[in-house]
Formats: C-alpha cells, structure tokens, sequence
C-alpha cells in the first residue's frame, strides 16, 4: 500500500474512504436552498453582469463554484473533504467580490480573503488535534464521541469568519460594498451560510463538546446580533444597512443551533432558509434601486414605489419576513428561536427580543428611505422587468413557505427530534 493509501486510510479509520459523500433530509434541505438562491443569482447576472468576455466568463465559473463548494460542505462525510470545500469557497468569494476591480473592490476582496485564510488556518489545526486524538476525521466515525475545548473552539474560529459573527465579521461590509449585486445575494443566501451549515454538521448532529462551549456560542450570537442591529440603525447606504442586518441575522441562526433544544434547532433550521431567500432578495432589490437612482446613499433615495410599485410590494414582503413578521417563513423560524431562548435561559430570551425590535427599526428605515416620501433623486433610470420578477419570486416563496410552514416542518422535525432526544 503506497504512502498516500496508507494516510489517506488513517484519516477514515480504514473503514470508509476520506472522499465520502452522504446525507438524508437536512441535507437535502441545505442543498435545495444554495441551488435555488443560486439559480435566481445567475438569471439576474445573465441581464446585469457587463464585462470583457474573460471576465464573463469567470465571473459565471466562480457563480457556479461557490454553490457547488457550499452543496459540497452540505454533503461531505469527512471533515478532510468539508475543508477542501470550505477553502474553495473562500477562493470563490474571494474572486467575486473583486469582480469590477477597482482599488476598493481589490481591497475589499483582499479582506475577504485574508481574514477567511486566517481563519480556516486555525480550523486547519484544529482538524489536526481531532485527527491526532480520535484517528479519525470521519463524521459517521466521530458521531457521540466529546472532544476537548481547544480543537472546538479552534473550528469554530473558522467557522466565525465564514459565516461573518463578531469579531471576524470586519470583512463582509466591505464586502457587501464593492460586490455587484447578484454576488451580494449568493454571499448571504450561501457563502455565510456555509458556516451555519458547518457548525450544525459538526457540533449538533456528530460530536459532543463541554457544556460551556455552546453556552458561550449562544452567548457570543446574542452580542453579535445586537452589535450588528445596532449599527445597521446608523448605516447610511442601503448596502450597509443590509450588510449589518445580514450580521444580525447569523447571530439568531447560532443561537437557535446553539440551544439544542427542539423549538431552537428547528427554529434555526427555518431561519435559513427564511433568511436566504429573503436577504438575497433584499439585495437583489437593492441593486433594482442603486441601479435606477445612480446612489446607494438612503438619503438621496425616495419614491421608489412610485417608480416600480410592484418592486416596492415584493420589497415590503421580504423585509417582513427577515422581521419576523407572521405569515410569513420569517416568523415561524423567528418565533422558534425566541421560544427555544426563553426556555434555555430568561437572558438569552431578552437580548434575542432587543434584537428582533433593532431588526423592525431598522428595516422601517431602509423602505422608509428607499420606496415612500419624494424622490430625491428625480432622474431614475427604467427597472428591468425581469429582474422585478425574480425579486417578485422570493417574495412568493418567503409568503408560500410560511402559509405552507407545516411542509418544511415535517420534513425537517424528525431529525430534529432524534438530535435533539441524542442530547
């Protein structure tokens, strides 16, 4: 047996290969969503991405590589393989945030990359103290054994930076600022949700860590949730008022997960999707907006909904669902996570409320600014309307998924149930 056989036997333990693919319905779940979100992303790029052919070209390639590293994530049984996926998503960010190339995207990019490497060089080491400890780095082979504190904490660096929670959030604003828009919406419908997708696979559904790791976790997604709503209240442009917001959220998804108890697993479960469907529309709709007024800036905004009336009712659907507003998928993910708080620890539960009044205000702000009131800016440039239909779609699904809620829910509790019976 050659060299690479005999290592690559160790990280699986001799029983299974390192390249292993496999997973049941929350897989399944996770997938569907990257491949929806990334299906409406390439649609509005096909009508909006301009460039010389090359560039395109690769901007398309790297669309497709970041929905493909994020299935990979979704379905790799070995943490080896997740890594692989995990890094080739960073590149992939990493080249689509930079896309115009100007100084400010390559900076922006630069950050991205920059603070991910960083950060999965520390996963990295952390992957090596479980391989070291258990002779193992197979998921199925590692499901119930506890790892100490270091190699957890260590991951889930990684996993902070990837999924943008304080403190290695300072890369997605940035970010969120040079990007085209269609790129905005793959990086909160998929790229920070790969982390969400990490963490759940790791800590909830296969190993066991110390009590205090996940205390902590929920404690940290609270603080980041208020930070980041608190500053979403001052943003000045549309984008860093969503680029916040989408920090808030992540910060409500980790909690739900964190809790590991029925209402906040499920609850967390919901929030992706509720989340990536109707942030990625929020940004799609944001770009409609920048694009026909010339300016991000809020308070050079206005009149939107006498511009494209339509844009602005699909707009109004999807901030209510990130609000949490009922009956949209929104609520229910919002209310499980809120109920699985209150019953974890009094104090979760009231900073999880906080936040969720900063999510209201802030997004009373952004349609304030952008869709009611005069113009001011008068000389708005033609909506495609296309593109107003593909906004229009998420709005449906955020409304049909929370009328339907019972769908996802009985897909999904089943598992849920199980994990959550394991601990």
């Amino acid at each position: 047996m050659s060299f690479v056989e005999n290592w690559f036997s160790f990280v699986g333990r001799g029983r299974s290969p390192w390249l292993d693919f496999a997973g049941g319905r929350v897989e399944l779940y996770f997938a569907l969503i990257f491949a929806f979100v990334g299906l409406v992303a390439l649609l509005y790029s096909v009508v909006k991405i301009r460039g010389r052919g090359g560039q395109v070209v690769e901007y398309f390639a790297f669309l497709v590589l970041l929905v493909a590293s994020g299935v990979g994530v979704v379905y790799a049984r070995n943490l080896l393989l997740i890594f692989a996926a995990w890094e080739i998503a960073t590149f992939a960010i990493w080249r689509l945030v930079l896309y115009y190339r100007s100084d400010e995207d390559v900076a922006a990019g630069s950050w991205a990359w920059f603070v991910n490497f960083g950060a999965s060089t520390l996963m990295l080491v952390g992957l090596a103290i479980i391989l070291f400890e258990e002779k193992t780095l197979s998921l199925d082979q590692l499901r119930g054994l506890e790892i100490s504190m270091l190699p957890a904490v260590l991951i889930f660096i990684g996993i902070l930076a990837k999924s943008a929670t304080l403190p290695l959030y300072v890369w997605l604003p940035k970010a969120y600022r040079a990007a085209p828009a269609p790129v905005c919406a793959m990086l909160s419908g998929i790229a920070e949700s790969i982390g969400i997708v990490l963490f759940f696979k790791l800590f909830v559904m296969t190993i066991r860590v110390p009590g205090a790791f996940m205390t902590t976790v929920a404690g940290l997604a609270i603080v980041s949730s208020l930070v980041a709503g608190g500053i979403a209240l001052r943003a000045k442009t549309l984008r860093g008022l969503l680029a916040y917001s989408t920090i808030s959220q992540l910060g409500f998804m980790f909690l739900g997960l964190a809790l590991v108890g029925y209402h906040g697993v499920l609850g967390g479960l919901l929030y992706v999707l509720a989340h990536a469907v109707a942030k990625a529309g929020l940004f799609l709709s944001a770009g409609l907006v920048e694009d026909a007024a010339g300016t991000s800036e809020m308070d050079e905004l206005g009149g939107g909904a006498k511009r494209s009336p339509t844009l602005a009712v699909a707009t109004a659907v999807l901030a209510l669902s990130v609000v949490g507003m009922p009956p949209l998928l929104g609520f229910f993910a919002k209310l499980g996570v809120l109920i699985g708080a209150l019953e974890s620890n009094l104090l979760f539960g009231v900073g999880a409320i906080i936040a969720a009044l900063f999510t209201l205000l802030y997004m009373i702000r952004l349609y304030t600014k952008a869709f009611l009131g005069e113009a001011q800016t008068p000389d708005w440039k033609p909506i495609n309307g296309f593109l107003v239909t593909l906004v229009v779609l998420m709005a449906l699904v955020s409304l049909a998924g929370g009328v339907a809620v019972f769908g996802p829910v009985r897909f999904l509790q089943d598992e849920v149930l199980t994990l959550v019976g394991a601990f």
